[in-house]
Parts: structure tokens; C-alpha cells; sequence
């Protein structure tokens, strides 16, 4: 489906018409998600209704403000994001249902049945593809603020990973100020919880870490019981930020902040154990962890660096790679063809105003001067081309067989060259002799030459530049 189609549907009511709800297969604070059937098809979907009252009415603005929808319309398909199928608005009720695609099972429930640490390679694949999710995302200007194991969705092999709900998603607007909680509170970066809500897209590159440190190990990096205690476990680990990132965050200093920095005057700086203590470098993916478990947001990696990493060589010639091979040429395609559309309403649009100005003006004389103006720049551009790969196309001289260095001007067809004689062609026995008569000579010479510079050049156009490429005198039109 198209994503605009998200919000162009005359009739939002059509949803218990075209599905039917099976059982309940997850609950949050914000929605439920049931399995649903498409009738027509027998196809099984993932059906979120949304626990919010949306009353008896929508348009679409008030749809499109929906977080999943806006990202839907905004981003599109990528093969390791879990867009929306359709959007369906229940009158009676009043709820919004989101209809995505069905995926079996979670991180979160591999991560309950015991089945980590995960294979190396396993581990690879899913970074690769939850890394090219963001990367997508992130260039869209969207953060997700939710990244953690029950968001990373899997299909029925365990192969195909998928970034899903974007309930929390919002817009990268430089220096805006975003809501302070969102992220689940183990997966949530040192500036979320020391700031008030002053964090960008690299909070997921963060989240994203320590759900890697969590597949690869089975347990949490850090967990904490509270906000406070998050906070310390992380200290205890990377150790606490130097003064300058302190007086970064004490512009913007939260609640928790406040507490361990201001209240508690006796706080010792904490050294922490490192990472490579609770992280051996042995253990799979160590060279990518390092970079995302990074205090400073700034000095973290953001995912399209991380994907340049040698560790990711392996992808190379794999179906994931592939998969992103098919949608970047996907991507041309549509670019290409956008840019085709654009040209075409160009090309209307002139159209018309050449028709406008052609009634402004009797007789038409108007769009006869447009006309006459552009059939000059296309003459010009012509007569510029045909200089340009007439100079470039000319010989170099041979020093050595040529006594003499020309300067040519062109200007259109017309070419006229100076002869400066080198003090080569003077024989050393006449040069005392004939000191008068050679100056007297050279005086006429620097004359006669300053002349024909004078004469060439203004043949030019008013307000025309000569451009010096390699030793050669190019006349181009003046710069607007």
C-alpha cells in the first residue's frame, strides 16, 4: 500500500469488513495488538488498536499526528522496518487500528527461552540489519526512543529482523527539547537521564548497544531499579564523565542530575571498571560495542559509521546485503522518477506563464523577447562549448622546436595572437651593438602588442570573464 493512502481513505469504518480478529497476542499502556485475517486473502496480520479516544470523527491531520502514521507516510517501506499495511478508524468505538505485518516472536521472547548468548554470526546479521533500520530512520530525521528487545521483532525463521513500534518516534528538530522519559529505563543513554530532554539520534545508537551486550550475554547491561540507581550502575562501569561533559549537562541538568552532582556536594568521582571488564574482547561484536557504549553522545558512533566497520565484511555478497541492494535501487528508481514528474510540471508551468505573458502584451511581444533571450543563451552556451573544446583540443607547443610564445584571445571565430620574441633569437654579438636600435624596437613592439590586447579585448561582451585554464584564455559568461 502507499503510504499517503494512510490518510486519503474515504471510509476508515471498512476494517471489520475486510479482517477478523482471532485473539489478543500482546498488551501495552498505550494499545493492544490482536491477530486479525484479511478475508479476501487468508492472510494473518498484526491488528494495534489504540487505547485512545478518538471519538466519532477523524480527518486526516488528526490521523497523520498518529505517530505510526506519520512515520509511515514519511518514511516508507525499508525492508528492516515494520511500516503500516493500512490504517482503519472504528466510528462506534472510537479507536484508531494500525494493521502491520505479523511477526512470530521478539528478541525479548529469545531472550526468555534461554536461547542466549546467540551463535557470532547470528549475532552479526541482526546488528546488521537493526543498524541499517536506524540508519534509514535517522537520515529520514526521525528518532525511535524505544530501541530494546521486546521492539525487535523476528520473523517464523529467526532470520528476517525488523525495528517495530513507533509510537514514541518523534522528529530530529536541532536544538528542540523532547520529552525527558521515553525510552524503557535499561536501555535509556547517560544524557536522558541527566538532561531534561536534550538528546538527538545517537540515544538510539545506545539502546541499540545494550541490547547487543544483552543477546550476547542473556542478561541486561544495566539494570537499574530507578532512574538514580541507572545512573550509578552506569558510572561504575564507563566511570563518571569528565568536568567538561558535567558543565555540558548542567545547561540542561534534570532531576537526577541535580541529585548526584548538586545535593550530594561529597560525590567522589567515580574511575569505573571499563567496559572491556564486563564486555571481554573476545566476546562477539566487542569492536562495535566500544563505540556505542559511549558516554559522550558526541563521540558516539552514529549507525552509518558503525556499518563501515570491517566487522560487517562478512555481510558482503549475503541476502541481507541484497536486500539492500534491491532498495537503494529501488530508491533510484523512485528518485528518478519524482525528478521526472518535477520536470514535467516545470515544463507545464512555463508552458502557462508563456501563454500569460503572451496575453499580457499585444502582438505577443513580451514572450517574443523571453524567446529572443533564450535563443541568445543557447547561442552563447553553443559558441562557449565550441571555444572551450576547440582551446582543449589544440596541441601543447614544443619548447624545444618553437621560439616564440603565443597568447591567443577568442571570441567566437575571430582569433588574434601576439608574437613576443625570446631573447634566444638575439645573437650575444649584436646585443651591445645594437642596444638603441632593439630598445627603440621592443618600444614599438610592447606598442603595437598593447595594441592588438586592447583591440582583441574588446571584442568581448561587456561584463564577460576570461577564464585561465591550463595557460589557455576561455571567454564564459559573467556570473550571476
Amino acid at each position: 500500500m502507499s503510504p499517503n493512502l494512510l490518510c486519503s481513505r474515504d471510509n476508515f469504518n471498512n476494517f471489520y469488513s475486510e479482517f477478523d480478529l482471532k485473539e489478543k497476542i500482546g498488551e501495552g499502556s498505550f494499545s493492544d495488538v490482536w491477530l486479525c485475517v484479511q478475508r479476501n486473502s487468508g492472510r494473518e496480520y498484526a491488528a494495534k488498536v489504540l487505547k485512545k479516544d478518538y471519538g466519532h470523527t477523524i480527518d486526516a491531520d488528526k490521523l497523520n499526528a498518529i505517530s505510526e502514521v506519520n512515520v509511515s507516510n514519511s518514511v516508507g517501506k525499508h525492508p528492516f522496518l515494520l511500516m503500516l499495511k493500512s490504517a482503519y478508524h472504528d466510528k462506534e468505538k472510537g479507536k484508531i487500528i494500525l494493521v502491520t505485518e505479523l511477526m512470530k516472536k521478539s528478541l525479548y521472547d529469545i531472550i526468555e527461552n534461554g536461547e542466549c548468548p546467540l551463535s557470532e554470526y547470528r549475532i552479526k546479521t541482526y546488528m546488521y540489519q537493526m543498524l541499517e533500520g536506524l540508519r534509514y530512520l535517522h537520515e529520514n530525521g526521525f528518532i525511535h526512543r524505544d530501541i530494546k528487545p521486546e521492539n525487535i521483532l523476528l520473523t517464523s525463521r529467526d532470520k528476517i529482523l525488523k525495528i517495530g513500534d513507533f509510537g514514541t518516534t518523534c522528529q530530529a528538530i536541532y536544538g528542540h527539547q523532547y520529552k525527558q522519559y521515553v525510552a524503557t529505563r535499561w536501555y535509556r543513554s547517560p544524557e536522558c537521564l541527566l538532561t531534561e530532554g536534550w538528546y538527538n539520534s545517537k540515544m538510539d545508537i545506545w539502546a541499540t548497544g545494550c541490547v547487543l551486550y544483552e543477546i550476547s550475554t542473556g542478561h541486561p547491561l544495566f539494570d537499574g531499579r530507578d532512574e538514580n540507581d541507572q545512573i550509578e550502575k552506569i558510572d561504575r562501569v564507563l566511570g563518571s564523565p569528565d568536568q567538561r561533559l558535567i558543565n555540558k549537562f548542567k545547561k540542561y541538568k534534570s532531576d537526577v542530575f541535580v541529585a548526584r552532582y548538586e545535593t550530594n556536594k561529597r560525590h567522589d568521582r567515580t574511575t569505573g571498571v571499563g567496559l572491556h571488564t564486563v564486555y571481554q574482547p573476545y566476546r562477539p561484536a566487542y569492536d562495535l560495542i566500544i563505540d556505542m557504549i559511549v558516554y559522550d553522545p558526541s563521540k558516539r558512533y552514529s549507525a552509518n559509521r558503525l556499518l563501515r566497520k570491517s566487522y560487517f565484511y562478512e555481510i558482503n555478497n549475503t541476502a541481507f546485503e541484497y536486500k539492500m541492494r534491491e532498495f537503494e535501487k529501488l530508491l533510484r528508481n523512485k528518485s528518478i522518477f519524482n525528478l521526472s514528474k518535477i520536470d514535467e510540471k516545470s515544463n507545464t508551468t512555463i508552458n502557462g506563464q508563456s501563454s500569460i505573458i503572451k496575453k499580457q502584451g499585444p502582438g505577443g511581444d513580451r514572450i517574443q523577447n523571453v524567446q529572443t533571450h533564450s535563443e541568445n543563451t543557447e547561442t552563447s552556451a553553443n559558441i562557449l562549448s565550441a571555444d572551450i573544446n576547440q582551446e582543449i583540443d589544440q596541441p601543447k607547443l614544443d619548447k624545444r622546436k618553437s621560439n616564440t610564445h603565443k597568447i591567443s584571445c577568442s571570441k567566437t571565430n575571430i582569433k588574434k595572437s601576439i608574437i613576443v620574441p625570446e631573447p634566444e633569437n638575439i645573437p650575444h654579438g649584436n646585443r651591445k651593438q645594437n642596444t638603441h636600435n632593439s630598445s627603440k624596437d621592443n618600444t614599438k613592439d610592447i606598442s603595437s602588442s598593447k595594441q592588438m590586447l586592447t583591440e582583441s579585448v574588446s571584442t568581448l561582451n561587456k561584463g564577460s570573464v576570461i577564464k585561465n585554464i591550463r595557460n589557455k584564455f576561455v571567454n564564459r559568461q559573467p556570473f550571476k
